[in-house]
């Protein structure tokens, strides 16, 4: 169904990219806007598909994986409320690279890939906050990159930390992931980021309650980035 039919709210009321759209330019997105439920462990989409859509979470997590040559998962992101996937073959004709899996029972709404060019050609607006969107996870990829290359997993779970707290606002969240998932995507072992958060526990750097998280000493993991 589309957005126009859900009775939900709609997935354009809350997405960066959409902010500061004219009302008619919404309108039009609506009306391209498909709406879906995935099962946690559903794919939304696997590697060497050919699909060019635009996905965003309206409701759940999404994780974003590239299997190595030796059959290992990597998490390279977890797409959250509010945030889309599936840029990198928008505007390629070229079959997706990476996989996309629910981590959750998670609400997506898609946007058919030829018709959403189309309404970029005449929204220069649209297309500034999209790229202004691609240019600020390009710039996180780098930054992780040169974490992964030059840090070790306690300065990069650090970092990780951080970045959760910063992203929610407070100093209490919930992990976004589970700790399987989670040292995947700071390339280490469940076993290993387990006795990180230990240690960092015990040093009253955080708190931990199950998935939540209480960052006690956030001046402590900073320095630990640069130690």
């Amino acid at each position: 169904m589309t957005c126009l039919q859900c009775s939900r709210k709609s997935c354009l009321a809350f997405v960066p990219i959409f902010k500061s759209l004219k009302s008619e330019e919404l309108l039009e997105l609506s009306k391209i806007i498909t709406h879906r439920t995935y099962k946690k462990g559903e794919a939304v989409y696997i590697a060497g598909e050919l699909n060019d859509n635009l996905f965003i979470v309206r409701k759940g997590k999404v994780k974003i994986t590239y299997i190595s040559g030796e059959g290992r998962e990597q998490i390279v992101r977890i797409i959250q409320e509010g945030d889309f996937f599936g840029e990198l073959s928008l505007f390629r004709n070229s079959p997706l690279p990476s996989n996309a899996e629910a981590l959750e029972m998670t609400e997506v709404c898609i946007l058919e890939g030829r018709l959403f060019k189309q309404i970029l050609e005449k929204s220069p607006s649209l297309v500034f906050n999209l790229f202004h969107q691609l240019s600020e996870r390009l710039e996180r990829a780098e930054l992780t990159l040169s974490q992964i290359s030059h840090h070790d997993v306690g300065q990069r779970l650090a970092a990780f930390l951080l970045q959760c707290a910063e992203k929610s606002g407070k100093e209490s969240f919930e992990f976004p992931v589970n700790k399987t998932d989670a040292a995947s995507m700071l390339g280490t072992t469940r076993e290993t980021l387990s006795r990180k958060l230990s240690f960092f526990q015990r040093e009253g750097y955080i708190k931990q309650s199950g998935r939540q998280i209480t960052i006690c000493d956030a001046a402590a993991l900073e320095d630990l980035l640069f130690s």
